[in-house]
């Protein structure tokens, strides 16, 4: 319909123009005809504003709506667009964010948060006491052990040689402290006997001097009792000294199997050591030991990260310990997984990782800059947050305190 209407507009135009330009030279041949002309010209403004209507319908259109809008502008619209309706919408936001601000500054000094915050446990080196040969490995790296469960296997048969030596010394320096008691036995068998004579040739020298007082018996024969006598004094001396000696000899070769002992006890360690164990539950990493490594005392051969006994270390600033304390509850969201877990801070730091440092800063050197220091602060898991020790130590956590 629009095509054929602009189609008969066209064709109407065109009639116009053509009979206006056959009455325009019609007027033109024939002056007198003014009034003709003014026709004309009547005629020819009347059709440019009907060429102008058929270009701009668009233009009525839109002219129409605008009519509409501005009716329905001032016949009243949202009340929020009237004056007092946008103060009366300011009023009631001031008042929402002054209710509002007390609640949320006393959210926001409830707690206390950082980022710089991570995982932390105990990893345990795993080294040899002794030298030897390598002969079994038997975890690999990031195998779970348990306490107690074997590692690497260290070749025996050395330390089963020097064990038989040392128990054969321990043995010989038990037959020496048996000898030795003998012969304290004997030494004491000796002062016995010496004693019994000396009593003997005492009592002897003793008849033989009240004898001799009354010149009963010679004066040579007194004096050879009495010189028996004295032998059998000094003899009782001696044999008494050689008692002496021979239980200082007991306890010198009981010194003996004592050490005897000890060389067992460690030849005993030794063979022991040929065989490790993990020290705790872990996860084993870094494995450096392999099948047929010759080893020396001290040296690494992996290590085993408990995951028995984690912690957070969280790194805070020291204006954010004023308030912080020991007992208080903690979030820990865990990047990993992206889930919050539930702690406590265990113990407050006693001082910043600074002072930690290989070179902490000097500040007397006059080369000083304030910086704000973090302070590590510890913090333990609630129990039975992590029953199945997937949190290891290193990953990034975000730690939050409240502090009330």
């Amino acid at each position: 319909m629009d095509n054929f209407s602009e189609a008969d507009n066209g064709t109407q135009l065109a009639y116009g123009e053509n009979n206006r330009d056959a009455r325009r030279r019609a007027s033109e041949s024939d002056p007198s005809n003014d009034e003709l002309r003014e026709r004309e010209d009547s005629n020819g403004q009347l059709d440019a504003l009907k060429q102008d209507f058929v270009d701009e319908p668009h233009a009525r259109i839109e002219l129409n709506g605008g009519l509409k809008r501005g009716h329905g502008a001032s016949g009243g619209g949202p009340w929020y667009r009237s004056k007092t309706g946008r103060i009366v919408l300011a009023v009631l936001l001031i008042l929402a964010a002054a209710a509002i601000a007390p609640i949320a500054w006393n959210y926001l000094q409830s707690y206390e948060s950082t980022d710089d915050a991570q995982i932390d446990g105990h990893i345990d080196p795993i080294s040899s006491r002794i030298d030897g040969t390598v002969m079994r490995v038997h975890p690999e790296d990031d195998d779970r052990v348990t306490a107690g469960a074997l590692l690497v296997e260290i070749d025996p048969r050395d330390y089963e040689v020097a064990v038989e030596q040392a128990r054969a010394g321990l043995e010989l320096a038990v037959a020496q402290v048996a000898s030795a008691k003998q012969d304290y036995a004997a030494a004491l068998a000796n002062v016995r006997e010496g004693e019994a004579a000396n009593f003997k040739a005492q009592r002897d020298a003793q008849r033989y001097a009240f004898l001799l007082a009354r010149q009963v018996v010679a004066q040579e024969e007194d004096d050879q009792y009495t010189a028996t006598a004295r032998v059998d004094a000094a003899k009782v001396d001696s044999d008494q000294q050689a008692a002496g000696s021979a239980l200082k000899v007991i306890a010198a070769r009981e010194a003996d199997a004592d050490a005897a002992k000890a060389a067992l006890d460690q030849a005993l360690l030794n063979l022991s050591y040929t065989k490790i164990y993990a020290p705790a539950n872990g996860i084993v990493g870094k494995r450096a030991v392999q099948l047929g490594s010759r080893i020396q005392p001290g040296e690494t051969l992996m290590f085993v990260t408990e995951t028995d006994d984690i912690w957070v270390t969280a790194n805070f600033k020291e204006t954010q310990l004023a308030h912080m304390h020991r007992a208080q509850k903690v979030t820990i969201h865990v990047d990993t997984f992206g889930r919050d877990y539930h702690g406590y801070v265990a113990n407050m730091p006693g001082a910043s990782g600074d002072r930690f440092s290989l070179l902490p800063a000097e500040n007397a050197t006059g080369n000083y800059v304030k910086v704000v220091q973090r302070l590590p602060v510890r913090i333990l898991l609630e129990p039975g947050e992590d029953p199945d020790h997937v949190l290891h130590p290193g990953m990034s956590v975000e730690s939050t305190v409240w502090l009330r």
